[in-house]
């Protein structure tokens, strides 16, 4: 084995990471191998070192302005679990659409009042998507996408998205 692969092991035995065998094999390469042994008395120096220099934590504003470049960058994941009650920006991430949709379905969205703030219960808004999924004539429900076992089954004729660009 090379000196390059225990300079790794010695690292790992000063971090507290390498395995029993390998430090016995480790013991045994630096009885014969100077290189190896002052390697080894470097890392130690290094890491005594390290451990006494002073410690600095940064800046809250700093902290702060680092969490904010994190978030711009990483897209929010999409949620997936909703509670027993929404509010209308809650609604509108269930449903997959924006909350001036749920503007213009609220007449119909099952709702109620509560602390001056508008809520839905999670089960009867999934009772109302059944009755309207229910209230769609078939002839309708040609232009809709549906599940069959496991497989994405496609009434639509191509006309509709002849004109919509996909990016």
């Amino acid at each position: 084995m090379k000196c390059d692969t225990y300079a790794e092991w010695i690292s790992a035995q000063l971090a507290g990471e390498l395995d029993a065998e390998q430090a016995c094999e480790l013991d045994r390469h630096l009885g014969g191998c100077e290189s190896c042994r002052q390697t080894r008395r470097v890392m130690e120096r290094l890491a005594a070192d390290s451990r006494s220099l002073p410690r600095h934590q940064p800046a809250d504003r700093a902290i702060i302005a680092v969490n904010e470049a994190v978030h711009r960058l990483v897209p929010a994941p999409r949620r997936t679990d909703f509670g027993p009650v929404m509010d209308i920006t809650e609604l509108a991430e269930f449903l997959r659409v924006t909350p001036e949709t749920i503007g213009i379905y609220l007449d119909e969205l099952p709702s109620f009042e509560l602390g001056g703030k508008l809520l839905f219960r999670r089960a009867s808004v999934e009772k109302w998507i059944e009755r309207r999924e229910q209230s769609i004539p078939p002839a309708e429900m040609s232009g809709f996408v549906t599940r069959s076992h496991g497989e994405i089954e496609s009434g639509f004729s191509r006309q509709p998205f002849d004109n919509v660009r996909m990016n």
